[in-house]
């Protein structure tokens, strides 16, 4: 990628190599206005950009069929105009019933979406035999065996981790404490990616390194 020409495009990347020059002063020096201009510039595009891009799906997937007849569009209409009613104390109680349709859906779709992938898959995967991979193989479905079986006896907290009990349990908190360190030094790592991609960005605009 060329380092651009075009007015328009130069402003653009000098303007977001300052906005982030800006938002890393918090971590850099502390906080001061300009990263609180950054943050607050951040914030209201996002929130237009929302608000835009939701109105115009409304528009898309409810107010235009109505107009062309389809009259049940009218439920979800005035379901979604109801939870503005949040905003007029007298009239509050109104938006229990959009809410509580809105949360009932979601938990049924979020429950049914999680028993598959989360569950069900998860558990085939555990005690379903390598048919291939060699001893390697064999290693991974041993060991993913064992961390699970000794992870969820941890858990078992209405029975004391004492006797037979003792060995599998620290055993789970052991493969737990793995588990978290992996998930903590992902974490770090993606941090630390993001760094890497915004100091190349930094040295492309003061064409200091080709983009």
């Amino acid at each position: 990628m060329a380092y651009p020409t075009a007015p328009l495009d130069v402003i653009g990347l000098w303007v977001g190599w300052l906005l982030m020059l800006m938002i890393y002063s918090l971590p850099l020096y502390k906080e001061n206005a300009t990263y609180r201009f950054a943050e607050y510039l951040y914030v209201g595009i996002a929130l237009a950009i929302t608000v835009i891009t939701n109105f115009a799906y409304v528009v898309g997937v409810a107010i235009n069929p109505l107009l062309d007849g389809e009259i049940l569009m009218i439920v979800p209409l005035v379901l979604g105009c109801l939870m503005f009613t949040m905003l007029i104390p007298e009239y509050r109680w109104l938006s229990r019933y959009p809410i509580a349709l809105l949360v009932g859906a979601g938990f049924g779709l979020g429950i049914r979406g999680t028993i598959g992938p989360n569950l069900q898959d998860a558990i085939i995967s555990t005690i379903t035999a390598p048919t291939e991979g060699g001893a390697m193989a064999w290693f991974n479905f041993a060991y993913i065996a064992v961390g699970l079986i000794c992870s969820i006896m941890y858990f078992l907290l209405t029975i004391e981790q004492t006797g037979v009990l003792k060995a599998p349990t620290r055993i789970g908190r052991l493969f737990i404490m793995i588990g978290l360190g992996g998930y903590f030094g992902n974490t770090v790592l993606f941090r630390f990616t993001m760094l890497t991609g915004r100091a190349q960005f930094f040295l492309q605009v003061l064409k200091l390194i080709p983009m």
